[in-house]
């Protein structure tokens, strides 16, 4: 049960400049159905309900299991805005550092000079910590792509076939931390994690 913003994110994604994108909302065991309002913003989008709420993890494997040839996918949440050319600069970023998944700058939805996230480390213990201090203004300091740990999953895009061949999300971590865990994996299985300013 997503509020107002997950319209205008819908239509991020219908403006996008990246020519072969198809959408595809996953509604986790909504009280509502979102589907009227995703296809007044988005008439060729697809949406998938489902009847309880399995968790982030299983609702992203979900939605992936129902998506056939394509050679990404791009895990958003229902609150991200992304500019009109953030998916054609992400796939450019994969091809150009051979990137299993890749990350963009997040920044605050109602205050966008401040920074959300550029990349996630993790300590010695394992346990992720921000790349950006808490209420970071954007001053450019971080627009050079890198390599990173983990990128969140708030917006992650992934090559379709090391998301088959590491097994998806953990199931076994329904919210917070899915993001690090399957970044951990894709690093265990030979594949880089990239971050892109745009």
């Amino acid at each position: 049960d997503p509020g107002d913003w997950l319209a205008e994110t819908v239509a991020c994604l219908q403006a996008q400049d990246y020519p072969q994108l198809d959408i595809l909302v996953v509604d986790n065991g909504g009280s509502t159905d979102p589907a009227p309002m995703v296809v007044d913003v988005a008439p060729q989008a697809f949406v998938k309900r489902l009847e309880t709420d399995v968790g982030f993890s299983e609702a992203v494997n979900n939605a992936a299991a129902s998506v056939a040839g394509a050679p990404f996918l791009l895990i958003c949440h229902d609150d991200v805005r992304l500019a009109p050319d953030a998916v054609t600069q992400l796939v450019a970023e994969a091809f150009r550092s051979n990137a299993g998944v890749v990350g963009p700058k997040l920044l605050d939805w109602s205050q966008p000079e401040v920074l959300q996230s550029v990349g996630l480390a993790v300590d010695r213990f394992g346990a992720p910590r921000e790349l950006v201090d808490p209420g970071e203004l954007d001053q450019s300091q971080h627009d050079i792509a890198r390599p990173v740990f983990a990128v969140s999953d708030a917006c992650m895009l992934v090559r379709a076939d090391l998301f088959g061949t590491i097994g998806g999300f953990s199931d076994a971590i329904g919210f917070f931390g899915e993001d690090v865990d399957f970044c951990w994996k894709a690093h265990l299985a030979g594949a880089s994690v990239q971050f892109r300013h745009r």
